[in-house]
């Protein structure tokens, strides 16, 4: 028996084979479902197929592989873009990239194209997504037909950061769980999210020792002990035999293969492959292998049909592999889109477009590819130039595929171009310049530039990992190879913000906007840096400029208010932090801003509510603790007060204000030695940057204290 089959207990020989006879001999089975099933889909990020057991790999993974020995699995399964965001959009809408408009992380999902989760909620279904990481925040807007989207990960680095944050599968599989718990009674679609196999590859005992040296395949080991744990508990709530589960991933993972350590930027295999298992015991056939190509746009149309729900097959790029799964029918000469287009919209590169169709990969470049998948699986030998007539073939069949009317009125891949006033605007602020910026024609082929891509993403560790100044060579390297990598200088700028260089940082983003690298995110950084800069005022026009170009950024909004706020626009404030709130109701730091505005109106009792409010959505928020004392204060409850202060404290010991406002208040209260004691504190962890007069008068209180103290 295999380990899955001892999680999910097989039926007996006998009932097995009544329902395979029912699947061939009734092909009208499903416009009379016996009964309503559920659907879990658990989506794996950054999973490369080749390196699951049952694939062929050498990471131990005993729950996917029992999961594909007893139900349907096939080997050429193919996203259409190899990044977190726009891969889910085409799974959950049976859509390609240039159809649903989501073409790169950050991007806002419009919500024109139906999803699974609008679909089966039409149909009564109880819809649930727990997702593990920030690309899929809601505020990307994918939560749309969920009645419940968890992305409660906190806000650890959604300030100024610029990794990702996510939480590990253990977390996602608990609240996964809970929610399974409570909603067992009903029809449910169940979307779970795991994010640990994307880079940093920092997989927890005892996988960290046993794949020392191979840490990526850790964080697979991981994934699937954690999976393991959420399908024992489907099964002991008895929701297995009503369940359709469906695993797959993203998009896989470079490891090096033509020099592409992570993705994002190539279309080979080693990024576009993914797994696809399909799992039912009642409804499905058990150890099925099938290696037709498919899409992940496949899925949507695939699971409709299984489910019995209608759906109109021509606003969907997706086709349904239901027919070959229950009659073995092939679908015949597929053709299957791929892209990358990241590479032009942050390192003006040129962009990546591609199409598979049976063997055979042509991917369109300045130096164009066609590969033989079947004889050249590693894509080592471009057959282009050698293959003409196939060449020719896929290429027309390509271009045709990019005219079709359902292609081509979302195909933009540039943010929407601003509006006569903004560019005016930026232009008097001295941020356009007026010169072009190079076409699409003109730039170079992401094959010759991997290696400042490489540079980039060491870089990124370096800073990570707080080896800043070797960051800053590698940065300082990186943007004398190519002066305009646009990504490259809102990274370098936040590594010298970190060093507590701030003047370094807002010059080296002027630099870039004198290069014309006007992008909306670098202009929003440098509005953040200018507002800590004391620069109030074009911190308010450089933000304000951003949004009139990009009315979903919602990180420009809290910063926007944090000027207003420190301008003493306190209703302007308000209402930029409410309308962060209205693209993302939990974000956290957002939520604890507006706080800071009833606090400053001395509207304590909404202050001490929205405080509260901002520690349900991320209870680590030290600085909403440290609201919060101050609001109980100012009521008159010193006990409160001191609690929240010191709470504060506990979840982030270098919270300054919070150690001021302790000593403070100690002091006032007549405890000196206590007091002291805080103060010194904040004398050790206070930025002297962001606190030098603070930091100078209570050095002479300290001073003072100990004196008295003796």
């Amino acid at each position: 028996m295999n380990s899955f089959a001892k999680i999910l207990k097989q039926s007996s020989l006998a009932i097995i084979i009544v329902s395979l006879n029912l699947f061939f001999l009734n092909q009208n089975l499903f416009s009379k479902p016996a009964k309503k099933f559920n659907l879990l889909l658990i989506t794996i990020d950054t999973l490369r197929a080749d390196h699951l057991g049952i694939y062929g790999g050498r990471v131990k993974t005993p729950i996917m592989d029992g999961l594909a020995n007893s139900g349907v699995r096939f080997t050429r399964a193919y996203t259409h873009v190899p990044l977190t965001l726009p891969s889910h959009c085409s799974l959950l809408t049976g859509t390609i990239p240039p159809v649903h408009g989501v073409r790169d992380n950050g991007y806002r999902f419009s919500q024109k194209n139906e999803t699974l989760a609008e679909v089966l909620k039409a149909e009564g279904y109880a819809t649930a997504a727990f997702v593990g990481a920030f690309p899929l925040d809601s505020r990307f807007g994918l939560d749309i037909g969920f009645d419940f989207y968890d992305d409660n990960y906190g806000s650890r680095n959604l300030q100024r950061d610029l990794t990702f944050v996510e939480r590990k599968a253990e977390e996602v599989t608990r609240r996964a769980s809970a929610w399974l718990e409570s909603n067992k009674d009903e029809n449910f679609f169940l979307w779970v999210h795991y994010f640990d196999p994307h880079a940093p590859y920092e997989p927890p005992p005892p996988f960290s020792f046993d794949y020392r040296g191979r840490e990526y395949e850790g964080e697979i080991a991981y994934t699937d002990k954690m999976l393991g744990e959420l399908l024992t508990n489907l099964n002991s709530l008895g929701l297995r035999d009503q369940t359709i589960i469906v695993l797959t991933s993203d998009h896989g993972e470079g490891l090096g293969e033509h020099q592409e350590k992570t993705h994002g930027i190539f279309i080979y295999d080693s990024t576009m492959r993914v797994p696809l298992i399909l799992y039912n015991q009642e409804i499905l056939p058990q150890g099925q292998v099938i290696s037709d190509l498919i899409g992940l746009t496949d899925v949507f149309p695939t699971i409709l049909d299984f489910l019995n729900i209608p759906y109109n097959p021509k606003e969907i790029q997706g086709q349904s592999f239901m027919p070959t799964i229950l009659k073995k029918k092939s679908l015949k000469n597929r053709e299957i889109y791929i892209e990358s287009v990241a590479a032009m919209l942050d390192r003006n590169w040129a962009p990546l477009h591609g199409l598979i169709i049976n063997n055979w990969k042509y991917i369109e470049a300045p130096q164009p590819e066609l590969y033989d998948l079947e004889k050249d699986p590693q894509e080592l030998n471009n057959l282009y130039g050698k293959q003409t007539r196939i060449t020719g073939q896929l290429q027309k069949k390509l271009a045709e595929l990019r005219s079709r009317e359902a292609f081509w009125p979302l195909a933009k891949v540039q943010q929407p171009e601003m509006d006569r006033e903004t560019y005016e605007k930026l232009k008097s602020l001295g941020y356009i310049s007026g010169r072009k910026v190079k076409t699409t024609e003109n730039r170079p082929d992401p094959k010759m530039m991997i290696e400042i891509d490489n540079l980039f993403n060491e870089a990124v560790i370096l800073s990570e990992t707080g080896r800043l100044e070797e960051a800053r060579i590698l940065y300082n390297t990186m943007l004398e190879k190519q002066p305009n990598f646009a990504i490259g200088y809102e990274y370098a700028a936040y590594n010298f913000y970190k060093m507590g260089k701030l003047e370094e940082a807002i010059t080296l983003l002027r630099q870039a906007i004198d290069l014309d690298l006007t992008t909306v995110s670098i202009r929003a950084r440098l509005g953040l840096y200018l507002q800590e800069a004391g620069e109030i005022k074009e911190s308010i026009s450089l933000l304000q400029s951003a949004l009139k170009e990009d009315s979903y950024y919602t990180e420009a909004y809290n910063y926007l208010g944090v000027s207003f706020f420190r301008d003493g626009q306190l209703s302007q404030a308000e209402e930029a932090f409410k309308k962060a709130l209205e693209l993302d109701a939990d974000y956290a730091m957002a939520i604890n801003n507006l706080g800071n505005v009833y606090l400053a109106q001395k509207r304590y009792h909404e202050a001490i509510a929205t405080y509260n409010k901002a520690i349900i959505a991320d209870e680590q928020l030290a600085s909403a603790y440290n609201g919060l004392g101050v609001a109980y204060y100012n009521q008159g409850d010193i006990n409160k007060a001191y609690s929240s202060w010191k709470k504060a404290l506990s979840v982030d010991p270098r919270q300054a204000d919070a150690a001021y406002n302790l000593g403070r208040t100690l002091l006032k209260t007549g405890n000196q030695a206590e007091a002291l004691k805080y103060l010194e504190l904040f004398l050790e962890i206070a930025p002297p940057q962001k606190y030098s007069q603070d930091i100078k008068q209570v050095r002479a209180v300290v001073e003072r204290l100990k004196q008295e103290i003796r």
